[in-house]
């Protein structure tokens, strides 16, 4: 009874679990996110990245980069360095078992042996076999699992985030290529319009209805846009090597196909429900998870501060002939109980729970700020995506009205009404309106990305 009475008293002292369980945080989300124009339908982030980037090119892209990328590369080891560590501190909960062998020859001086009886020499063979198992009495190393569960998770959801950060950046760096594209485009047609223009003053200048200055204002009108070609050249090949540096590749060109608009049609974009926002976001999962392996820490440390038990034990055999080594007679053992405790540490203990505390209202913080810095991302690409198309309906009517000022304005210096100033005024609006609106529709596309990542989308 007596061995059944101690089991009894050590279970029941095991079930002691000392620091507060691990949980998640206790923050109530706001009632929706602002700006959604459908708060409690489908999220955007829900889709796969390959419904949302339609772009036959930019699929291949994003694909390559989540095969080769060196940063997810190393997020998904760090998930294996964690899954190795939550290993170590689950076999805390088992025995551990040591082998030893030993053998050892003891030869006496002779002059020390002088008077002596007996043999100078002596022989020692041993096997020996080391029992180590400490138990659980205050629930440290259950905390201590928890914990590592908890990091294990957050290497997991790390991994999700950088994913999720790898689909936008190769996206938006896409959007930003073909920008570019356009731009000079946009650059060589107004380039060669203005040599146009150039040509006709010139003509004008030799049949003696221009002028020197007119001639001097054509070409420097036509070198302002002549030098946008290689500036924009130059931004285009440094613009696909950081999309080839993103793909975990050498630097190089990027094979474009497509149209630049084909990238955000049909899309429908809303945040869904808060809840879900901070489910969905890899971000605040891997935040949530650091802050309970944070709390876990508090039990583990606090167990620090009570006696351990540990079950010591060896055994095996001992022989002073190699020959007997094997044989029944040299068995020999010896197994106890070890109990182990802190008398006075100057308040280090108390210290250590202090910090682990600390640290738990610090992840705790870093928390929020994290779930207030997704709704503000939210809001903020929500609130972009929906005035883009504004912009871009005013740039488009800017647009077709500064071709007309232009037309008009030629047609008035041909026919010698007005000005050459007044032509080089109207090329001038119109090169920046239509440069305007490139943008505004890149960044149309860019806040798509942008709303996308913000809602959690692409690790799915």
């Amino acid at each position: 009874m007596r061995p059944l009475l101690i089991l009894a008293c050590v279970l029941f002292v095991s079930a002691c679990v000392l620091g507060p369980e691990p949980g998640s945080p206790d923050i109530k989300p706001p009632t929706s996110v602002l700006g959604d124009a459908a708060p409690h339908g489908a999220s955007f982030g829900d889709q796969a990245w390959r419904k949302v980037f339609t772009d036959s090119t930019l699929r291949t892209l994003i694909a390559r980069a989540l095969q080769n990328n060196p940063d997810l590369v190393a997020a998904t080891y760090h998930i294996e360095e964690a899954r190795a560590r939550a290993q170590i501190s689950k076999a805390a909960w088992f025995p551990m078992l040591d082998g030893a062998a030993d053998a050892s020859a003891n030869y006496r001086s002779k002059n020390a042996s002088q008077g002596a009886g007996g043999s100078r020499t002596s022989e020692s063979y041993s096997l020996t076999a080391l029992l180590s198992w400490e138990l659980d009495l205050w629930g440290g190393i259950r905390r201590d699992n928890q914990a590592a569960r908890a990091k294990l998770l957050e290497a997991q959801y790390q991994r999700d985030g950088v994913q999720t950060s790898l689909v936008a950046a190769v996206a938006t760096a896409y959007i930003d290529l073909k920008n570019l594209d356009e731009r000079l485009d946009i650059s060589r047609a107004t380039a060669a319009s203005r040599k146009a223009s150039l040509d006709l003053v010139t003509n004008r200048r030799v049949g003696g209805v221009g002028s020197d200055l007119e001639v001097g204002q054509a070409e420097a009108s036509l070198s302002q846009a002549q030098v946008t070609i290689p500036v924009t050249e130059r931004a285009i090949a440094a613009k696909e090597n950081e999309i080839r540096s993103l793909l975990g590749e050498y630097p190089g060109g990027i094979t474009r196909s497509g149209n630049f608009d084909r990238l955000g049609d049909a899309l429908h974009i809303s945040a869904g429900l808060p809840s879900s926002l901070m489910e969905r976001r890899p971000d605040l999962a891997a935040a949530n998870q650091n802050f309970q392996a944070a709390v876990a820490q508090i039990g583990v440390v606090e167990a620090l501060r009570f006696p351990s038990l540990s079950l010591t034990g060896s055994g095996g055999l001992v022989s002073a002939e190699l020959n007997d080594l094997l044989k029944g007679k040299s068995a020999a053992y010896t197994i106890g109980p070890q109990l182990v405790g802190p008398i006075f540490d100057a308040g280090r203990g108390k210290a250590r729970v202090e910090a682990a505390r600390a640290s738990a209202k610090i992840a705790l913080a870093s928390y929020e700020k994290a779930v207030q810095r997704a709704f503000q991302e939210a809001a903020d690409a929500l609130s972009a995506y929906q005035k883009a198309g504004e912009i871009i309906a005013e740039e488009t009517k800017l647009v077709a009205s500064q071709k007309s000022v232009s037309a008009l304005a030629t047609k008035r210096f041909t026919g010698g009404v007005s000005s050459y100033l007044e032509v080089l005024d109207a090329e001038r609006e119109l090169f920046t309106s239509e440069l305007d609106l490139a943008d505004a529709r890149a960044d149309r596309l860019r806040a798509v990305v942008q709303a996308y990542r913000a809602l959690g989308g692409g690790w799915k």
